[in-house]
């Protein structure tokens, strides 16, 4: 028992009731009591607290070095990405919640700790028999493994995990003591799932009256879109013209690949051992793991020419260079057999990839420095014009997390430098996977609302539609007074028959009191009918986006009181994560938006 105890690590992750800390908890190893830290470059500021880039370097190691050994592989570019990403997203976070934990002057006492750790190791042990009497858990049992001189070192480590992480548990409770769920909303969550009815419907539907037509005069449009216009908002958006040096392969990169290949297949011919080889040479990201063995396969696992060769080989035989789209393969065909009928192949590779050369790479790298130095004091075009290589141009982008700028591709600080500058500035050499990039500001639009000639074809949509569904309305008028008379469904469809192509009669079974059905839309008015006339009575007419609706309910399920009194509990726990969340993101991005932060990440890293 205390063997187990010793080995919990990070368990204030467990507890259900405190997962909100998982995700407050800075996790990349910065030490947070070094900001402010003078004579460093800076590469963020929040809220007044700089984030150095000796700093930030260090946690970006510290958190690739734990992808690395989560996931056994070196990440690429847009997994470095990421983890800055992450790494300044929790800078963020962790920053702004200390702040705030200070502002309300939340503490933790020696109570609250003991408490947190005697909380978290219970529910951790409850069900496990060796803390149990009689099959019910002992808590005599648990004290006395606490308690016990070898966990004195582990029950510390507790402490001080307890000591960091409870008040953001605590800053987590104060946000939630708000959070009341009443009970007739836990009877509605309950009823959206449980409480079901068949209706009879009969409708006017707007499509009945596509083909007609309807004045629609400009004033209209322009009214509707002065009464809309948030429906017209548009963020911020940047244009931008770039040289790209490309990082494709060049016909003599490709030639050096073909002959790295033939020389691995002939050390392979002489005997060299495959796997060693594989270790060293493919580029097969997986080969670190499987020494480049690939087990059995059938002919529809690989690639058609990785699997017309392996199936042509003998057992022995070495086969290659074999091209696929992921590059050239050497190829040793370990055994073959039939199994279910279905032949298969036991194979082993090395990859080797069309990349572009040290010099293809050198050479880019150099003229885009050379480009980048002439445009800063010629401009963009004029220094691509004297370099002989064209200028090419973006569509309008909106600034986002991916990074992706039209044409470029994904170039996230470039996008963060772009966001930064104004019309004519011109950035310095940014590097992606594909290629050296030279950026030049070309259009900076602030934030507003699309013009109305640019929206007035939409917004005559949407008027045609209104005033089509004023039609159906006031066809309603003719079929109102025979629609009250009726009876039962049968009706319904009489009456439908007499306005053909006009009126439909339909029914529906197992509707829920959810605001969407696929045969009414988004119609509230229908479902809240549905769910409070009497069975077999004749609604009013009800107005839908798709149109006018009479119904009938027909069936209707009983709200079950037992199988509600069970599930109660669990839908209001449902209920409050889901506020709770609701409630700390709202907050948080509102604290967020209220921070002066500053970042300069564009100006450290060109990738």
């Amino acid at each position: 028992m205390m063997s187990r105890l010793r080995d919990m690590t990070k368990w204030v992750l467990y507890i259900l009731v405190l997962a909100f800390v998982g995700l407050m908890v800075f996790e990349w190893g910065a030490d947070f009591s070094t900001i402010n830290q003078g004579g460093q470059s800076v590469i963020g500021e929040i809220n007044g607290h700089e984030i150095t880039y000796e700093q930030f370097s260090f946690a970006v190691r510290d958190a690739r070095f734990r992808e690395e050994q989560r996931t056994g592989q070196n990440p690429d570019q847009d997994g470095i990405r990421r983890i800055r990403n992450q790494v300044w997203d929790d800078y963020v976070r962790r920053i702004l919640l200390q702040d705030e934990i200070e502002k309300l002057d939340i503490q933790v006492t020696d109570i609250d700790v003991t408490s947190y750790i005697r909380q978290v190791v219970t529910q951790q042990y409850i069900s496990d028999p060796n803390f149990q009497t009689d099959g019910i858990f002992d808590e005599s049992k648990l004290n006395e493994v606490l308690t016990h001189p070898d966990n004195k070192f582990n029950l510390l480590r507790m402490e001080a995990e307890a000591s960091q992480d409870l008040p953001y548990a605590k800053l987590n409770e104060l946000l939630n003591a708000s959070i009341i769920v009443p009970e007739q909303e836990l009877r509605d969550e309950f009823a959206k799932k449980n409480v079901k009815a068949k209706v009879a419907y009969l409708s006017v539907p707007v499509s009945a009256f596509a083909k007609d037509s309807v004045d629609v005069s400009d004033a209209d449009l322009r009214n509707y879109y002065d009464e809309h216009k948030d429906d017209y908002k548009v963020d911020e958006k940047r244009k931008v013209n770039y040289v790209k040096f490309s990082l494709d392969p060049t016909a003599e990169d490709s030639a050096a690949v073909y002959a790295h290949a033939e020389d691995v297949k002939q050390r392979a011919l002489n005997g060299e051992d495959f796997a060693a080889m594989a270790d060293a040479e493919s580029q097969d990201p997986t080969a670190a793991t499987n020494h480049g063995d690939l087990g059995y396969f059938d002919k529809k696992t690989m690639v058609k020419e990785f699997t017309d060769a392996a199936f042509a080989a003998e057992i022995g035989e070495i086969v290659g260079p074999v091209k696929t789209n992921f590059g050239l393969h050497i190829i040793k065909v370990e055994d073959k057999k039939v199994e279910d009928g279905e032949e298969k192949v036991k194979a082993s590779h090395v990859l080797l990839k069309f990349e572009a050369s040290p010099t293809t790479t050198d050479i880019a790298q150099r003229k885009a420095e050379e480009l980048a130095a002439n445009a800063a004091e010629q401009g963009l075009s004029v220094a691509a014009d004297n370099m002989g290589v064209p200028v090419l141009e973006s569509k309008d982008f909106t600034e986002n997390r991916s990074g992706q700028i039209p044409g470029a591709g994904r170039v996230e600080s470039a996008m963060s430098w772009a966001f930064n500058n104004e019309n004519g500035a011109v950035s310095e050499v940014y590097y992606t996977d594909t290629g050296y990039f030279i950026f030049e500001v070309a259009n900076a639009t602030p934030a507003g609302f699309r013009p109305f000639e640019e929206v007035k074809n939409i917004c005559k949509a949407r008027v045609e539609s209104e005033k089509r569904k004023e039609l159906a309305v006031a066809y309603a008028d003719q079929v109102t007074q025979q629609v009250k008379s009726t009876s039962d469904f049968a009706e319904f469809q009489q009456i439908a028959e007499s306005f053909k192509d006009v009126v439909t009669a339909d029914t529906i079974s197992g509707v829920t009191p959810n605001a969407y059905h696929a045969k009414f839309g988004r119609a509230p008015a229908v479902i809240a009918r549905a769910f409070s006339i009497p069975l077999n009575e004749t609604s009013g007419l009800l107005e839908t986006d798709r149109g006018v609706y009479w119904i009938r309910v027909l069936e209707r399920s009983d709200f079950d009181e037992e199988a509600y009194e069970e599930e109660k509990a669990s839908i209001r726990s449902r209920l409050v994560a889901q506020r709770g969340r609701s409630v700390y993101n709202l907050w948080f991005n509102q604290l967020k938006e209220n921070a002066e932060i500053i970042d300069n990440r564009y100006r450290f890293f060109r990738g």
